[in-house]
This record gives C-alpha cells, structure tokens and sequence, in this order.
C-alpha cells in the first residue's frame, strides 16, 4: 500500500469514526480524576493557558501545578488572577532532573500535545513516570496503524517535501483547520528543538513505549490521527 492509499483510508475511517463513535470531550476525564488528588498538567501553555489545570483545581484537585517550557503567558496570568487561583506554575523541561525535583510527585499527571514533539519518545514517558503516582493521561497526535507492521512509527524529519505534504493534509483534515506544524508545513529545522513534529507514532507504538516505561494502559481512544491514552503507573 502507498503512502498516499494509507492516509486517505485512514481519513476515510476516522470521519466514519466520527459520525458514529467520537473520541468526545477531554474535560470530563478531568472531572473524574482531579477530585482529592494532585494534579499536574505538562505542557500547560500552548493554545490551552493552563485551561485544564484551572480545571482541576475548579473540580477539586488537592494541589495543580501547570508545566511549561515557556513563561506564563499573559492569559494564563490573567486568568490566574480572575480566579484568584493557587495554581503552582514551574518552567522548565521535562527531560531536567532539576525541574523534575521542582514539580515532584503527583498522583494524576496530565500531558497533552507534547509527546510527538520529543526526539526521544522513551525517554520523555520514563520522565513522566518519575512524577506519576497513580495515573497519566496522555493525549497526542498519531499516526493510523501500519498495515502489517505492529508498533509501527514515522520519523518526520527524514521526509521528502512531498511526502510532508501528505501528513499536513490528513493533519488539516482530521485534527480541524489548518496550523503551522514546524517540521511538516515547513522543513525540519534542527534550531526550533522541541517546536518540531519529531515523530508520527502509532497508537499500539505508543502503548508499547508505555509499558515499557512503566505504564500499564487501561483506555486508549484513537481516531488513527489522535490518540488519548489513561494508563496507571505500575
């Protein structure tokens, strides 16, 4: 099967996905794990301005740390203010044991949109596993199953500009709207680090990486293009 065949079919089964089982909205998952737990949110910033984390702590998490690689935005600091909030806000990486000891433990983690963004995968989930007590909720961009290959995974930066072009069109049309993808609308480019798409995982790949960093999954929802995974710490 080309590369062209395999997106369209799997375009082809998410908008049948859609119609007649949608992945559905994030924020009661939120509802359900943040009361009497502690709640950190990783990669809190972007497009979002602590949303989720605001959530928690409005749903009744015991503690809410938001995490970024960036300042705080202007939202987020306005929105903190607004709700007179305790949200606890740590910049820095993941992948730092120093930040790492900044944000400590907490029993819910929850990491959206940050996954495909790291060049090591494996590693950046063993350094979520290090914060997680009980549960990690991680959302990500995918690519559909391989036909054939299980645990399959596309590496962006190797793409021809056709073959990039291919990816933002099953992007554009399944994730909704068009956006800039640094490494997909535009080549990869070593200097942006993390602002990147590194890697278009499927979703059984991003099961294995968990179990074996320590995670057991117990839900995954996948459209193919968009995954959500709960998984416990084990």
């Amino acid at each position: 099967m080309t590369m062209a065949a395999w997106l369209w079919a799997a375009r082809a089964r998410r908008n049948a996905q859609r119609a007649v089982r949608p992945l559905g909205p994030i924020e009661p998952l939120v509802d359900e794990l943040a009361p009497g737990r502690s709640f950190v949110d990783v990669g809190a910033l972007w497009d979002a301005h602590g949303r989720i984390a605001f959530r928690a702590e409005e749903r009744g998490a015991t503690s809410v740390t938001a995490v970024d690689v960036s300042s705080e935005t202007d939202e987020y600091r306005q929105e903190r203010a607004r709700r007179s909030s305790g949200v606890r806000f740590v910049r820095g990486d993941l992948h730092d044991s120093v930040a790492r000891e900044r944000i400590g433990p907490h029993d819910v983690v929850w990491c959206s949109g940050v996954l495909y963004h790291c060049p090591h995968p494996v590693q950046s989930l063993e350094c979520l596993r290090e914060l997680t007590r009980q549960t990690l909720v991680l959302i990500t961009a995918t690519v559909p199953e391989i036909p054939g290959i299980r645990h399959g995974a596309v590496f962006f930066p190797a793409l021809s500009q056709r073959q990039r072009r291919r990816y933002v069109r099953a992007y554009d049309r399944t994730l909704g709207g068009r956006a800039e993808r640094i490494g997909l609308t535009t080549p990869f480019d070593p200097a942006q680090g993390y602002g990147n798409w590194w890697w278009g995982l499927a979703p059984s790949t991003v099961e294995a990486m968990l179990h074996a960093s320590g995670f057991a999954a117990s839900v995954t929802k996948t459209s193919g293009f968009h995954t959500r995974i709960v998984a416990r710490a084990v």
